[in-house]
């Protein structure tokens, strides 16, 4: 957020946002789903929905709620479980469109990016400008995008999420002043309680308090929220090759049923080093801590970590690390089973000093075919249970 004596940078930013990802992408695939309650998610009934069509909201289900109670809201609902390996290949392909317009674009997650145009709209209309980026992607892809306009990155957040779906929209700091609190970026539901018990529900409300008062109420986030409430926001648009390198890598997975030792999760411990040392070597990176993860029956999580001499991006080396973390550790049912890779820095020829090159070719022939083909298409035999 900017600061008392900092001025608004003179910049046009986009927030492209795609709508209802996921069930979008199945969508492509199966046809059939198009205009009926569809959700992305497990199909145990202890699994979560990751992402639901507008049909399902509209009945009150929403991402992050458990299948079960999805059922009792809509039993015909439509749960598919997901294709991470197509997820993939679009989002490549739509930041592939986002960086044919400008080199300032930061990836935030899957679905989601911004922009900063300031230096290529050469007078065009933002509107126009973004109407042709949504109907590019459209064109190329099949799926839709709602794209934010403003001066800042917190404002075309709140922008995408106005112009929802399918929608380009502009927002000024004034324009906001009518909107719920609930619409700022990053103003989490205890907050959002704790103000509406104070009889504060719109922005125009936020914006009575001083700067003094936000900080005696939430210390240092409350200068955030002072500046936020009035949409100003210099946190700048990180281009991907100047973000920071992230500090771990790492992939876990909740059982259908509980599993027990050791038999039950072995196959799915090696599945989870497989991925987090594709996703390291991807990244041309390797690490020196290596952590299992797991939960127990009763939901309690629980951390082991053990760190090597040679950083590694090698799920030989990851899986012999972590199952004997787990011989060591886990006597009892499991619920979740994870890894995860931390202490990274740029790889270098770690893996060709312990298993030769063979080992580092084989490697790379195997990522080429998942990149293409999905996570399993290849695979060790360790993962076939």
């Amino acid at each position: 957020m900017a600061s008392q004596n900092k001025c608004l940078r003179p910049s046009l930013i986009l927030h492209v946002d795609m709508d209802t990802y996921f069930v979008s992408v199945e969508r492509l695939a199966f046809p059939w789903l198009n205009g009926i309650p569809t959700a992305v998610g497990g199909s145990s009934p202890r699994s979560i929905i990751a992402s639901c069509s507008y049909e399902a909201r509209a009945l009150g289900i929403h991402a992050g709620m458990p299948v079960y109670k999805a059922r009792r809201l809509a039993p015909d609902l439509q749960i598919v479980s997901g294709s991470h390996h197509s997820y993939e290949s679009y989002t490549k392909r739509i930041f592939r469109i986002l960086f044919s317009f400008t080199s300032k674009v930061q990836p935030v997650s899957i679905d989601e990016g911004f922009m900063d145009v300031t230096d290529v709209l050469q007078g065009n209309n933002p509107i126009s400008f973004g109407r042709k980026i949504q109907k590019i992607i459209f064109d190329e892809t099949g799926l839709w995008a709602s794209i934010g306009i403003a001066e800042n990155k917190l404002l075309a957040k709140m922008a995408s999420k106005y112009a929802k779906p399918q929608g380009v929209a502009v927002l000024t700091p004034e324009d906001i002043i009518d909107f719920p609190i609930s619409a700022i970026w990053g103003l989490g539901p205890a907050t959002q309680k704790k103000f509406k018990a104070m009889g504060v529900e719109f922005i125009s409300d936020l914006r009575k308090f001083t700067k003094k008062e936000f900080e005696s109420m939430f210390g240092k986030y409350g200068e955030n929220l002072y500046y936020a409430c009035r949409g100003i926001d210099d946190d700048p648009v990180i281009a991907q090759d100047d973000a920071s390198p992230p500090k771990s890598i790492g992939n876990e997975q909740t059982f259908r049923k509980d599993v027990s030792p050791p038999d039950g999760y072995v196959s799915m411990l090696y599945r989870m080093c497989q991925k987090v040392a594709r996703r390291a070597r991807d990244q041309n990176l390797a690490g020196r801590t290596i952590t299992l993860r797991y939960r127990l029956s009763n939901f309690k999580r629980k951390t082991r970590a053990h760190s090597i001499f040679m950083p590694t991006n090698n799920e030989r080396i990851l899986f012999a690390v972590t199952r004997k973390l787990a011989f060591e550790e886990i006597h009892s049912d499991i619920r979740l089973i994870g890894v995860c890779l931390t202490s990274l820095v740029p790889a270098i020829s770690y893996q060709r000093e312990m298993f030769g090159d063979r080992s580092r070719e084989i490697n790379e022939v195997a990522d080429e075919i998942r990149h293409k083909y999905g996570e399993y298409s290849i695979t060790g035999g360790r993962t076939l249970d």
